[in-house]
This record gives structure tokens, sequence and C-alpha cells, in this order.
């Protein structure tokens, strides 16, 4: 059994650093640690999105003051997508919904100090899941209903 563990152990090693090599630090913390995960109660905006690989994203947001008081989102990715779904939303928390749709891919690969480019299609899921959820907000606010006739 000690063979097998030490087999196990040296195999571990290898794939860990392959990850740190490959993906930022920041990467592999929100990976193992994603930020904003959940969904929200009777949310102004909320989507989802499927990304090329096959993975999805949700999200959700509450206005507050006209900002982005709370944001949350789910996935059934990988952990690149894990990270890319904390990043979009820590980008978004604070902003107005006018400002949050100027949040790009390149700007979660940035607040993620970098993505292989194997995996940056899971920043263009967080972005169009966001941009989903501010395009219901945008349809369903509380002053477009209340500008009509």
């Amino acid at each position: 059994m000690k063979e097998v563990e030490k087999i196990f152990n040296q195999l571990n090693s290898m794939l860990m650093g392959e990850t740190e090599t490959v993906y930022s630090d920041k990467v592999v913390t929100l990976a193992y640690e994603p930020l904003n995960v959940g969904k929200i109660k009777n949310p102004d905006g909320k989507s989802e999105a499927q990304g090329e690989c096959g993975d999805k994203m949700w999200i959700s947001f509450k206005v507050e003051n006209g900002n982005i008081a709370d944001v949350r989102f789910l996935t059934d990715g990988c952990g690149a997508t894990l990270a890319c779904g904390s990043a979009v939303t820590e980008l978004a928390k604070g902003k107005t919904p006018y400002q949050a749709m100027k949040i790009y891919p390149q700007n979660v690969v940035q607040y993620l100090d970098g993505l292989p480019a194997s995996h940056l299609h899971c920043s263009v899921l967080a972005v169009n899941a966001l941009k989903r959820a501010l395009k219901y907000y945008k349809e369903n606010s509380d002053d477009k209903k209340n500008k009509s006739p």
C-alpha cells in the first residue's frame, strides 16, 4: 500500500506543479475558493449562458441606489470557469448596470492575472452571462415600466 501512496503523491505533485505553471495563483485560489457563488432570490437581473465547451453559467444580481449591490453566479464548469465567474462578479459589484456593460473578457483575464489560451473561452462565458443578466435588467427594470405610456 505504501508504494501506491508514494506513486499517488508523486503524480499529485506533478499535476499540482503543472497547474501552478499554467494557471496564475489567483485562478487556482478562485477555482478552489470561488467568490460570490449562489443565487439571489427575486433578482433584478438574471441569466443563463452556455459556453462553446458546453459549460453553463447563471448570474443573478440586485441593484440598490442605481448600483449592482450583490451579484452571484453558479456554474457546472471547470475550475477556470469558477475563477471567471468569481472575477466577473467582483468586477461588476458596485458598478451601475451601464458601467458593468463595459466589462469585457480581457478585463476578466486581466483580473485573474492571465488564463491559458485553451481556457480563454471561460472568460467569454462569464461576460456573456453577465451581459444577458444586464439585458434582462434593462428590459424588466421599474424605470422602463414607469416610463410606459
